[in-house]
């Protein structure tokens, strides 16, 4: 895929901080060398493969959030559940602060692009358990980020 078509993906990256901007850049880099197709939503880029969601970039004032497509019990530093997020096939999501974490990206994408192309990344929740969800956060008091 040639630079031009992750021209919109660039174009969101370049309305974000400096500090920020540069770990989006990365998180970017990093997923379409990787071979995922970027397309630009108004709040978000997403990554996929032939419509097959990879991950989704949520620009944010102080880290960068990408849900990726990894099994709930993936584990690593720099994971949360995402289910925040709503997307069916995206159950965790990295947020990313540092140079030190956009290392512990690599893998992780390396991992979902290799779930997602052999068919082994089968998540796909329903609309009951992010209506559960978010029950379970407004309960403990959980308020969103903006």
């Amino acid at each position: 895929m040639s630079k031009r078509e992750h021209s919109d993906a660039e174009a969101y990256i370049a309305g974000m901080n400096n500090k920020i901007g540069k770990i989006a850049s990365d998180a970017h880099q990093i997923l379409i060398d990787s071979g995922c197709s970027s397309y630009v939503k108004t709040i978000y880029i997403g990554y996929d493969f032939n419509g097959e969601m990879v991950a989704a970039l949520y620009g944010h004032s102080e880290y960068v959030e990408v849900a990726i497509a990894l099994s709930e019990s993936y584990e690593s530093p720099v994971l949360i559940d995402a289910s925040h997020l709503t997307w069916r096939t995206l159950p965790v999501a990295a947020v990313l602060k540092s140079k030190a974490d956009i290392k512990m990206f690599g893998p992780l994408v390396k991992e979902a692009c290799k779930g997602v192309l052999s068919g082994e990344h089968t998540v796909l929740r329903d609309n009951e358990f992010f209506a559960a969800a978010k029950r379970e956060r407004q309960e403990k008091g959980i308020v969103p980020k903006e």
